[in-house]
């Protein structure tokens, strides 16, 4: 079998996640590396932190697959007096790459919202904030540290990475379109095929993200049937929602008043944590590229964990 080189891997990612689809302000693509390394293994994560960092040093990962970007803000200079410092200077002397594409996949045709959107049932589904004027059109996200700026979607729903359980999701959502920019957007909305208690969508949300702490904020029996997602910091996205006849939004966490206004606008929000509502993303992508790279050791980060713990 030929040998993997980082650059191999960073050709896959950004056919799945086009790079040209992220916010003008993320920073994504090859952070660290050299892109002729060979590598023998490759771990996935959302968010690189001590715990991860060990895991990839003691295990001899040779890449990084990190959903929120390291370094995120433009750095002076690399030293242990910073977190970032310290983890850059770990990862570097360890040799190991590290690669994001957040606000890409955050909205890639097989990215987390729409994920997101099929895991739930939706149909119809489309943006949740169609883009008039390229990837980089301006509106709120719902991913990554921040929570304003704008985000895209994708047109690239086919070739050698349209497989496994979201490809049929990508032919519904794409449609009979032929224009490479149809779909572009932010977020997802879509409908359920008959209106159901919003607590059996919070059900079928928790089992597919592993939420140990989802919150729904109106009433489980009230029925819903068009619901929009917003992965990650999604509260921004409000708006676009009740715009868009949503009766719920799905997003991993919103503040206090966005919560009283969709109270206000007769809008439901099932907080799913932000952790939950990214990380089994990162999951299901480690064992896509195991199988599309079976060369390789491919594998979720173990040891990385949620922040917020479950309160008893």
């Amino acid at each position: 079998m030929a040998a993997i080189t980082v650059d191999r891997v960073c050709q896959a990612m950004s056919v799945r996640a086009p790079l040209g689809l992220a916010e003008s302000w993320d920073n994504v693509g090859l952070l660290v590396g050299d892109r002729h390394r060979e590598i023998a293994s490759l771990m996935t994560c959302l968010t690189i932190c001590p715990r991860v960092v060990a895991e990839a040093v003691a295990g001899r990962v040779g890449m990084i697959i990190t959903h929120h970007p390291l370094p995120f803000k433009p750095l002076h200079r690399i030293t242990s007096d910073s977190l970032p410092g310290r983890l850059l200077l770990d990862l570097i002397a360890a040799r190991i790459a590290i690669y994001s594409a957040h606000t890409a996949y955050d909205s890639a045709p097989a990215g987390i919202n729409q994920r997101l959107a099929l895991g739930i049932g939706l149909d119809a589904i489309e943006p949740l904030l169609p883009h008039t004027s390229g990837p980089h059109a301006s509106g709120p996200h719902a991913s990554g540290p921040h929570a304003s700026g704008p985000h895209a979607s994708g047109p690239h729903a086919s070739g050698p990475h349209a497989s496994g359980p979201h490809a049929s999701g990508m032919a519904k959502t794409e449609g009979a379109s032929k224009n490479p920019l149809a779909n572009l957007g932010s977020g997802r909305c879509g409908r359920l095929t008959l209106p159901e208690p919003a607590g059996e969508v919070l059900r079928r949300a928790r089992t597919l993200t592993a939420s140990t702490h989802p919150i729904l904020t109106g009433d489980p029996q009230e029925p819903v049937s068009r619901i929009a997602i917003a992965c990650g910091s999604g509260g921004s996205f409000l708006d676009a929602a009740r715009r868009k006849g949503c009766q719920m939004l799905i997003t991993g966490e919103a503040t206090f008043h966005t919560s009283l206004e969709a109270q206000a606008s007769g809008i439901q929000i099932l907080l799913l944590g932000h952790f939950a509502s990214e990380r089994f993303a990162m999951e299901q992508l480690a064992a896509e590229l195991a199988a599309e790279f079976p060369e390789l050791h491919v594998f979720a980060s173990r040891d990385e964990r949620d922040p917020i713990p479950t309160t008893t």
